[in-house]
């Protein structure tokens, strides 16, 4: 897109903004959800054609995630005050310079804005029961430092006998699916302590796509049976990998992991796991959710008696 088209879209962007934010202000509930709504849509639109770079591209999802976030706030009758009409009037100037080589910081947390909205509770409302406890329990303490000796899983029932873990990776949800090049699934094992437990594994390219959807259908084998890993209290990490040709380089974009107590003593089961924020974090310190949409990695679990 030349620069002059690109600088055109933009100033739309900003006005459409400044429309919400100034009805955001004066107190014009309806017309503020109306134009938070517009704009946002507008700028979906436009992002998959606008050639921003992938720091540009970020901020603008995130705008866009927070205008829609007031706007169910808004709508709410017990409506969230995050972000407020002061967030969104910062946010205005974060999108101001969005098109800028060094674009402004995003600065609000959208993981702990999710928390407070209504977005959560549709997340939920897709994942299986079993994995509904786990998902609330994961988000409400993400950013609690865990301490250096995590929980061992209670063990209670479970079969000891060596067991094969196979995991499948069925498919990833993510927004504009078609803007990657070579994805792969990096699979990761690491135990308690921080010890990586066995080489990391890659998915083959994926190559069929539907939108929110990237399919794999790929299955990995994990080399350690899964009594040694319930001992180490291991966690096996998915990182979503893509190859990024301006820098001639595979980039990590999100990530998903699988603790002990989410695999049951036998059979096989369906899992839908959560999105992090990159980088991939073992210590599970900093944990922040990759986007507030019901999207996440889903996966396969079958467990064989081991020869």
């Amino acid at each position: 897109m030349g620069g002059e088209d690109m600088a055109k879209r933009h100033r739309k962007w900003m006005q459409l903004m400044e429309e919400a934010v100034q009805a955001d202000g004066w107190g014009q509930v309806l017309e503020a959800v109306e134009a938070y709504e517009k704009a946002a849509g507008v700028i979906l639109a436009d992002l998959p054609t606008m050639g921003l770079t992938d720091d540009q591209h970020d901020i603008a999802e995130k705008v866009v995630v927070a205008m829609n976030l007031r706007a169910i706030g808004l709508s709410a009758v017990n409506g969230n005050p995050r972000p407020n009409k002061d967030d969104m009037a910062v946010l205005l100037e974060v999108l101001d310079s969005v098109t800028r080589k060094t674009p402004r910081v995003f600065p609000l947390d959208l993981a702990d804005l999710d928390e407070s909205t209504a977005a959560p509770s549709i997340a939920r409302d897709s994942l299986p029961l079993q994995k509904e406890h786990q998902q609330s329990n994961r988000r409400s303490s993400k950013h609690d430092a865990l301490p250096s000796t995590a929980r061992v899983p209670d063990s209670t029932g479970l079969d000891d006998s060596p067991q094969t873990v196979t995991i499948t990776i069925q498919k990833i949800g993510l927004k504009d699916v078609d803007r990657y090049v070579d994805p792969q699934i990096v699979v990761s094992v690491v135990d308690k302590d921080l010890v990586v437990v066995e080489e990391k594994q890659e998915t083959s390219i994926a190559a069929v796509r539907s939108a929110p959807y990237i399919f794999f259908d790929m299955s990995v084998v994990l080399r350690t049976h899964l009594h040694v890993l319930r001992q180490s209290d291991s966690t096996i990490y998915f990182e979503f990998v893509h190859y990024k040709k301006a820098k001639r380089k595979k980039s990590v974009r999100c990530w998903a992991m699988l603790e002990m107590d989410e695999i049951k003593a036998a059979g096989s089961a369906a899992l839908a796991l959560e999105l992090y924020t990159k980088p991939c974090d073992p210590s599970k310190k900093h944990l922040h959710l990759f986007t507030v949409k019901p999207l996440y990695l889903h996966i396969d679990i079958r467990l064989t008696a081991a020869n």
